[in-house]
């Protein structure tokens, strides 16, 4: 049987640069004042448009929002964790701010899933986040919110994190953490499971991986596709090349998880990166230099990932200051893609071929 590939559809510019998300419907921005607004992507890109009058009030700078299966936007503001609930359906509308925990550190991603006790069941959502540090010296921590049950440390005693990600199973989570350090950089892994009610369920914490240190602030990115949940982390993977790699952690983590590299032209800062099941495979973007001459456009590719190892790259834009990529699985299979670069925000469809 033939392995479903990518059809690219026509990038749509969203206006200016802004915090955003990608949803199965649309993206999602954030304003400055914390208020969410949507553009649905059933409309003509004439209409989309006609809203760029409205963009102004966008945060400009910040870290990606996360949007769960419940409906809810998930960032940090202010030192908060924060919430809305948003209604596509509502002619684009958010609820009231919500705010889950007053620790956060400012400037770092979140990562929230909805996880189901039974099918059927309107689920719970679990928000994993940088805890900033108590005291000087202390190190920064990953903590979850759980819905019903407040928050919970995962990091162990003696360890610290800097960017987190979750991803999925039929049964539970897998958080992932990454902990950047002077001379090394431990990844994570530790099972979540939630129930209909009560504290969460925690398994052991694993270091699946240790990398190099780092060169800047590097996020990771998980995907849970067929084989297992897989992190993705750009890294310089020694002292000459500079890339992304693939963890293949595997539903339950361990240590050594297998690793294989995609190496880069060269180093690139930002290196955001995100993936998403699409058309059945695990799919990743990502920017990139287009060459080692670093005058060049940077790249916003993308490439399927089996067994952890890398397919062919597809290039989806070019630009100089990719800072931020959103991925988002459709009902039909395909995908949207939502970027922030060459200072505007864009959105581009995925279709399978």
């Amino acid at each position: 049987m033939r392995t479903p590939g990518l059809k690219l559809e026509k990038p749509i510019d969203l206006g200016a640069p802004g915090a955003l998300v990608a949803t199965d419907r649309g993206v999602i921005f954030r304003t400055r004042d914390d208020e969410l607004t949507g553009v649905p992507l059933a409309e003509a890109p004439a209409r989309l448009r006609a809203k760029e009058s409205a963009d102004g009030t966008r945060a400009l700078r910040g870290p990606p929002l996360t949007f769960a299966r419940s409906s809810h936007v998930y960032w940090v503001t202010r030192g908060k964790l924060v919430r809305r609930a948003f209604n596509w359906d509502a002619t684009a509308a958010s609820g009231p701010l919500e705010v889950l925990a007053n620790d956060a550190h400012d400037g770092t991603r979140v990562a929230a899933e909805t996880l189901a006790a039974d099918p059927g069941t309107a689920g719970r959502d679990v928000a994993l986040y940088i805890a900033r540090a108590v005291r000087a010296g202390d190190e920064r921590v990953a903590r979850a919110w759980v819905e019903g049950a407040g928050t919970i440390g995962i990091t162990s005693e003696g360890s610290g994190a800097s960017s987190v990600a979750l991803a999925k199973t039929p049964t539970r989570l897998l958080a992932i953490s990454l902990d950047a350090r002077a001379a090394m950089s431990p990844v994570h892994a530790r099972t979540i499971e939630v129930g209909f009610q009560g504290p969460p369920r925690l398994g052991s914490d694993v270091v699946v991986f240790v990398g190099p240190p780092p060169e800047s602030h590097i996020d990771v990115a998980a995907v849970a596709g067929s084989e297992g949940p897989v992190a993705f982390i750009p890294f310089a993977r020694d002292t000459s090349s500079f890339g992304l790699a693939s963890l293949a952690i595997g539903s339950e983590p361990h240590l050594d998880a297998p690793v294989q590299w995609n190496i880069y032209p060269g180093g690139i800062d930002p290196a955001p990166v995100d993936g998403a099941v699409v058309c059945q495979r695990v799919w990743t973007a990502y920017a990139r230099p287009s060459d080692a001459d670093g005058g060049s456009p940077n790249l916003l590719e993308l490439s399927p990932v089996d067994g952890g190892a890398f397919g062919r790259g597809i290039t989806a834009g070019q630009g100089f200051d990719f800072s931020l990529i959103s991925m988002a699985a459709r009902a039909d299979g395909g995908a949207w893609l939502a970027w922030v670069g060459n200072g505007r925000s864009w959105v581009r469809g995925l279709k399978c071929s």
